[in-house]
C-alpha cells in the first residue's frame, strides 16, 4: 500500500527556510549567543587578563658598509638576525649592564629590546619595549652604545649614525573585538540554522500536503486550516477519490485531534454541492456519509469499524503527528486490511502553504 524510505527522501530546501523565517528569533538568539561567547572570551582573555600595557620605544640607525680592498665591492649586508646575534653576544650584554643606571637582569635586557631591518639594509631599528618607563630609556640609550660599538669593531662597517630617536609610549595591543564579536555572531547563526534543520529532520512533521504524498505516496485531497477552513480543492478531490463510495470512515493519527468537527465540515461541503458543481448550494441532501473512527492508536478495537467502512480517510494534524506515527498507523491499518483511500491535512499554516506554493492562488 505504501513505502517509506527517508534516506532517499530530498531536503525540502525551500520549506526549511520558510519554516527558518518564522523562527527568526532562534537564529538570533543563536547570533546573539556567540556574538557573547565568542566576543566574551576574546575579551576577557586579551583585555581583562591581557596584564600591564609596556611602553615601547624605537631609534633608527644609518649602517654605512664599508668596501672590500681585495675586489673593490662593499662588504655583503648583515640581516636583521646577524645584528640580534652581535647585540646580545654575551661580552655585548655584559657591557650593557654596566652602562645600566636601573637594576636589571640579563635576561629582561635580552627581551627587552630586539634589532629590526623593515625595508633597507642600511637603516637599523632598535625597537624597545618594556613595562617600565624608564626602563625603556635606558635600554634604548645602551642599545645605541651597543651598535656603535659594533660598528667601530667591524671590519664591513664605516660608520653607525643615530638617523631618529622616538620617545617612549604605550605599546597599545593590537585587539580586534568587533571582528570577534562578528564571528561569533555568525558561527551561532550557523549553529542555529544546522540546529533547526537537524530538528525539522529529527521531528518528521508534516507542514505541506506534498510532504504527505511524497513520503507515503497516498493521495491527499487537500488540507483544512487552523481556522477550520478547507481548501479550494478539497470538495472537488473528495468527490472523485469517493466517487464510488457512500460510507467513509474518518480516522486519525492521534487521538486528540477532535474527528467530529472534521466530519461536520466534511458533510458540509457535500450538502452544499460543491464537490461536482451541478447543484445550487442547499439543494441537496448529503449523498456520502461520513463516519467519524477512533485512532487505532487510541481504541485498537476501532479496527472493526474500519473494516466496515466503503473508503478510508486519515486526517493527519500539521506540525504535531511525527513520521514514525503515521508510519505505525498505516502498518496497523495495513495488517488488518484497511486500505487508506486519501488523506486530509487538518490544522494546516495556509499562510506557509500559500508561500511556499509560490504564486499559487489563495484558496
Amino acid at each position: 500500500m505504501w513505502q517509506c524510505n527517508y534516506g532517499k527522501e530530498p531536503f525540502d530546501m525551500r520549506l526549511f527556510w520558510l519554516l527558518c523565517i518564522r523562527r527568526l528569533w532562534v537564529i538570533l538568539a543563536g547570533a546573539l549567543a556567540g556574538l557573547a561567547l565568542v566576543g566574551g572570551i576574546y575579551y576577557v582573555k586579551n583585555v581583562t587578563l591581557g596584564g600591564v600595557i609596556p611602553y615601547t620605544m624605537d631609534s633608527k640607525y644609518y649602517l654605512e658598509y664599508a668596501v672590500d680592498p681585495s675586489d673593490q665591492q662593499t662588504y655583503s649586508y648583515f640581516a636583521a638576525y646577524t645584528w640580534n646575534d652581535l647585540l646580545k653576544s654575551e661580552d655585548m650584554v655584559a657591557e650593557m649592564l654596566k652602562e645600566l643606571s636601573v637594576p636589571m637582569t640579563e635576561e629582561e635586557l635580552t627581551a627587552s629590546f630586539e634589532a629590526q631591518l623593515i625595508s633597507d639594509l642600511r637603516i637599523c631599528y632598535i625597537h624597545t619595549t618594556n613595562e617600565d618607563e624608564e626602563k625603556v630609556r635606558e635600554i634604548d640609550r645602551v642599545a645605541g652604545l651597543a651598535i656603535t660599538a659594533v660598528g667601530e669593531r667591524q671590519k664591513e662597517l664605516l660608520d653607525v649614525s643615530l638617523l631618529d630617536r622616538g620617545q617612549p609610549r604605550l605599546a597599545m595591543p593590537d585587539l580586534r573585538t568587533l571582528r570577534a564579536c562578528i564571528l561569533g555572531a555568525a558561527l551561532g547563526a550557523f549553529a542555529a540554522l544546522f540546529g533547526l534543520g537537524f530538528c525539522e529532520i529529527l521531528e518528521e512533521r508534516i507542514q505541506v500536503p506534498g510532504t504527505l504524498v511524497r513520503r507515503y505516496g497516498a493521495p491527499v485531497a487537500g488540507y483544512v486550516s487552523r481556522g477550520g477552513r478547507p481548501s479550494g480543492e478539497l470538495a472537488a478531490q473528495l468527490e472523485y477519490l469517493f466517487r464510488d463510495k457512500k460510507k467513509i470512515g474518518v480516522t486519525a493519527v492521534n487521538g486528540k485531534l477532535d474527528l467530529n468537527s472534521v466530519v461536520k465540515l466534511l458533510e458540509k461541503l457535500e450538502a452544499q454541492g460543491t464537490a461536482s458543481g451541478k447543484e445550487k448550494a442547499g439543494e441537496r441532501k448529503c449523498l456520502r456519509e461520513y463516519r467519524a473512527v477512533s485512532s487505532l492508536c487510541q481504541a485498537p478495537e476501532a479496527g472493526e469499524a474500519l473494516r466496515g467502512q466503503e473508503g478510508i480517510l486519515l486526517v493527519v494534524q500539521a506540525d504535531f503527528d511525527r513520521g514514525k506515527a503515521i508510519e505505525e498507523i498505516l502498518r496497523q491499518m495495513g495488517q488488518l486490511g484497511v486500505t487508506v483511500d486519501a488523506m486530509v491535512l487538518a490544522g494546516a499554516d495556509e499562510r506557509l502553504i500559500r508561500h511556499y506554493l509560490w504564486g499559487k492562488k489563495k484558496s
